[in-house]
């Protein structure tokens, strides 16, 4: 599977502190810090999907597929979390609004991403329940 985030990122680049001084410096800092954590975490959230999709039927079990969902659901909850962060940090100044992340979709995937999963989990686990 292609690195999807790098490539959603690859057009994405910080805006640069003009003249506002070094207090907006180390807030776009901080922007960039967790824009590459929220990509480091989509990128789990991924992998978790794709190596979920690859496994084999009959070792999905309900124990399995639970362990699964909870990977995911955990690796989403953080995601989330983060984008909150992010976007509070966003609306405290709108020229923070012209970062890269505020331009991609990057949450918007994920969490499409994340539903068919919890879609795909769902009916794994009522395929296998008697």
């Amino acid at each position: 599977m292609p690195n999807i985030v790098a490539m959603k990122l690859s057009a994405c680049y910080p805006i640069l502190a003009g003249e506002k001084g070094h207090k907006d410096e180390a807030n776009i800092l901080v922007l960039d810090q967790l824009a590459l954590q929220q990509q480091i975490t989509a990128n789990f959230i991924f992998h978790a999907i794709s190596n979920y999709k690859k496994t084999p039927s009959e070792r999905k079990t309900l124990d399995f597929i639970a362990k699964k969902w909870l990977q995911i659901q955990m690796l989403w909850r953080e995601f989330r979390l983060r984008d909150k962060q992010i976007r509070r940090r966003g609306h405290k100044d709108v020229h923070f609004l012209e970062h890269g992340y505020f331009q991609q979709e990057l949450f918007e995937l994920v969490h499409e991403k994340y539903s068919t999963a919890r879609g795909c989990l769902s009916r794994d686990k009522r395929n296998l329940r008697p």
